[in-house]
């Protein structure tokens, strides 16, 4: 059984549209016009990186929530690397995930077990690692804050 799921975008000029149709993100507006020319270069990039980082973040979020793991929080960090194929094409050659889950020592244990899940990663990143390597830093903080 396969699913879909669509965006729509809209490009004139330096205004672009990404109408997510989705009630919880609605229309991205981006406004290549209101930054410095260097500071445009990366934007897919940026979006690939936030996509796996927020589907990685919520399997593991549901994997701890299956467990009845509590956490205070859940903080990642996504890095895209590019390079040149074989051909001179540019392209993604890699992506690291740096997660933190922030819970109380109790839950060491099912953090454990739920890390040893992780390494597979989740749909995004698992479709990705065909295409070139992810790597996943899974790490634990039991620090009060």
């Amino acid at each position: 059984m396969s699913h879909q799921q669509s965006i729509r975008m809209t490009r004139k000029g330096d205004l672009i549209d990404l109408d997510m149709e989705s009630g919880l993100f609605g229309t991205l507006h981006l406004d290549n016009g209101a930054v410095p020319a260097e500071e445009r270069p990366g934007t897919a990039k940026k979006l690939l990186a936030a996509s796996a980082l927020y589907c990685y973040c919520a399997a593991l979020d549901k994997a701890l929530e299956s467990r009845d793991a509590k956490y205070r929080s859940i903080e990642g960090r996504a890095t895209v690397e590019t390079g040149i194929d074989d051909k001179g094409r540019g392209r993604v050659v890699g992506l690291t995930l740096d997660v933190t889950v922030h819970m109380d020592e109790e839950y060491e244990f099912i953090f454990d077990r739920v890390a040893k899940i992780m390494r597979q990663g989740c749909l995004i990143t698992g479709s990705l690692e065909g295409a070139f390597p992810v790597k996943y830093n899974l790490e634990l903080d039991c620090d009060e804050e």
